[in-house]
């Protein structure tokens, strides 16, 4: 059939979606869709850092505000968890398509940047012209977007949660780490906590190609060892991750069905 091709252009692609299920299944499904196989394994576990009292003792503090930033679903579910609906700008930005959708679940109008990362924010001039901006999102989270905006408004912080990695990350990556021939790297965090689980598996995993969202996180991936190809999908999103996977794909020679798929 003609579509053939297509439905098997991700033949024999193993990749590692370091993500919880529900926030993974998704790619997995447009993965399998070409024929490719996925396993979503969670490498982070996200812990509050704060409480409700003094979040709002915080935006008590800061008046009115021109727009307000989420840098993360995470950050959104934090937020309405421990504030319900409070009154946010009429301006807001979400970074990346699922923040914005995230929002949008609460009743919020949000728009995420043409470029889905903090490079993509400072390019926007409402949110440099903008005389006072709250920043949701987790601890140390997002530096150069901190320090760029704190010069040219007044800028209020609210760090919602921290990032670990995964206390059974390596267990749940021993069974399939030899399974794995691409790894997905959303953040420099998650490819750092995939690799530093344990020394063999990390080993192993330095050896796959990776999709990245940016030149930041690949260059950071080079830090740690690889020299595997690194593939751009940028803006970042499930869309940007299938694309990168089909323009680079290429299944190796002489690869078959292992008999423990």
């Amino acid at each position: 059939m003609s579509d053939e091709p297509v439905a098997h252009a991700l033949s024999g692609l193993r990749m590692l979606v370091p993500r919880a299920p529900d926030r993974g299944d998704g790619l997995r499904l447009l993965i399998e869709a070409l024929g490719g196989e996925a396993r979503c394994v969670p490498a982070l576990d996200i812990v509050p850092i704060t409480n409700a009292s003094a979040v709002q003792q915080q935006l008590g503090e800061t008046g009115d505000l021109d727009a307000a930033v989420f840098t993360s679903v995470n950050a959104v579910t934090y937020w309405f968890a421990l504030t319900g609906v409070p009154r946010l700008p009429r301006t807001v930005f979400g970074v990346g398509s699922a923040t914005v959708d995230a929002l949008g679940q609460h009743g919020v109008a949000a728009r995420a940047p043409q470029r889905q990362d903090s490079e993509g924010l400072l390019a926007e001039s409402e949110l440099l012209g903008a005389s006072s901006v709250l920043l949701l999102t987790g601890e140390g989270g997002r530096g150069a977007l901190r320090e760029r905006l704190d010069q040219t408004t007044r800028l209020i912080v609210i760090e919602l949660y921290r990032r670990r990695p995964g206390a059974a990350l390596p267990a749940r990556l021993t069974s399939i780490a030899d399974w794995v021939n691409v790894v997905l790297a959303p953040s420099a965090e998650t490819y750092t906590a995939l690799i530093q689980c344990d020394a063999q598996i990390g080993r192993r995993l330095l050896g796959c190609p990776v999709v990245a969202p940016s030149e930041r996180v690949i260059q950071h991936i080079r830090t740690l060892g690889s020299n595997a190809p690194a593939w751009l999908a940028a803006p970042f999103g499930d869309a940007a991750v299938l694309e990168a996977l089909r323009a680079h794909w290429v299944q190796p020679p002489n690869q078959c069905a292992r008999d423990d798929d």
